[in-house]
């Protein structure tokens, strides 16, 4: 595997190897959203340990078994991430401003990508 300075290097002279890497990381980008499809909808049973005090000062734990909710938010969360820094205008925020075109206010509605 050659090293990353070296792909970028070839990414900028030769063409032929620049369209099959821009097709390789559109590809990994389209994994990238199937990952957060089957991410959301797939539950992840885990034990969730929590530390409490007694009434008699006693150190004890409590466990319980649950969906791992905060872990599959944040791995969708990286990955909405990801796709917004590298492909803004298809997955960031976009701004739509709208107006009569004079001088009185003008409206501005933010639309968010959600899975």
């Amino acid at each position: 595997m050659p090293a990353h300075p070296t792909v970028l290097r070839w990414v900028q002279t030769k063409e032929a190897f620049s369209d099959q890497y821009a097709r390789a990381r559109e590809t990994g980008y389209a994994v990238l959203f199937d990952q957060m499809l089957e991410i959301a909808d797939t539950p992840l049973p885990g034990v969730i340990v929590t530390t409490k005090l007694s009434k008699d000062g006693d150190m004890y734990d409590e466990t319980k078994r649950a969906d791992m909710i905060e872990h599959r938010r944040l791995q969708v969360d990286t990955r909405k991430w990801m796709l917004a820094k590298a492909l803004p205008k298809v997955y960031g925020d976009k701004l739509q401003h709208t107006g009569n075109g004079g001088d009185g206010p003008i409206t501005v509605e933010i639309v968010r990508f959600t899975p």
